[in-house]
């Protein structure tokens, strides 16, 4: 990875973090995107101690703020001519209905829209380098799920809301934006993952007292986020993988085909469209 720029959202903490030391330690200039600057400069620092790279830098980015978004990715195209590999890796999960500061439900919004809208944005730079790449942070948790068109912001109420098919939808959405950004841009390879159930805060965060007291019950038998990171790292480095895109993988190979759902084509042209609808009335970019 040497000479290789990569940018990675949510790199201050978990996998993220986990994904970011790996490959500083490869060589590669890491750029940090997350939601705290402050986080972010810590784990940079802790980055740099650990693996003697002392190229790392932080980009405040705000997953659930396309204004956020933009000037993250403005920021970014400033100084720097190309971008070799983008890890969107940030994701939520939440018990109780929340939006974004566009009022989109909060897990779509953040786990899909949020990264959408980023990509799009550094499309350019990453076309700009040799052999780029896109990896998806998905998850396993998309096999039953299905997109709710009628329900992306929540109109149905808290009371109808579940965070397990919500949190499900944002990661079928992200699988199904890989295979159609696959096709749409061939110039760059981009790949979805399921890193395993992985022992960090996430089911902490944001969840109801008897979610959060199960996640810690269960994390003793859970990976460790270097061993979660490693399908990240395999798809941001690897070269038995160069022409390879719109895959889902699953612990370094491709163990299992994603849903039924994830593999219907016109799902993922509609989702696309209406995604590229979405950013777009808020300033984003035209398709």
């Amino acid at each position: 990875m040497q000479d290789k720029t990569v940018l990675i959202t949510g790199g201050n903490a978990g996998i993220g973090k986990a994904t970011a030391a790996e490959l500083a330690r490869l060589g590669a200039e890491v750029i940090l995107a997350c939601r705290s600057r402050e986080r972010g400069e810590a784990a940079a620092e802790e980055i740099k101690k650990e693996t003697g790279n002392e190229r790392l830098r932080v980009i405040r980015c705000d997953l659930a703020s396309f204004d956020s978004i933009r000037r993250a990715a403005g920021e970014f195209a400033t100084a720097h001519d190309q971008l070799d590999v983008l890890i969107n890796n940030a994701g939520v999960f939440t018990t109780e209905l929340k939006r974004t500061e566009e009022g989109f439900e909060l897990q779509f919004g953040v786990n899909h829209l949020g990264h959408f809208l980023l990509t799009k944005l550094l499309l350019d730079r990453l076309k700009s380098a040799l052999r780029p790449r896109v990896v998806n942070v998905s998850s396993a948790s998309h096999y039953g799920a299905d997109i709710d068109f009628n329900n992306l912001r929540g109109q149905k109420g808290s009371s109808a809301y579940s965070g397990r098919k919500a949190y499900g939808q944002s990661k079928l959405a992200n699988i199904l934006f890989t295979r159609e950004m696959a096709r749409r841009h061939p110039q760059v390879d981009i790949n979805a993952l399921h890193p395993g159930t992985v022992r960090t805060r996430f089911g902490n965060k944001d969840t109801k007292w008897y979610v959060s007291l199960v996640w810690t019950l269960i994390k003793p038998f859970m990976i460790s986020t270097e061993k979660g990171a490693e399908t990240s790292v395999y798809l941001a480095s690897s070269p038995e993988i160069e022409g390879v895109s719109g895959q889902y993988f699953d612990d370094k190979q491709r163990r299992r085909s994603p849903s039924q759902r994830a593999q219907d084509d016109e799902l993922a042209r509609k989702l696309w469209m209406l995604s590229e609808q979405f950013v777009g009335e808020y300033g984003g970019p035209e398709s």
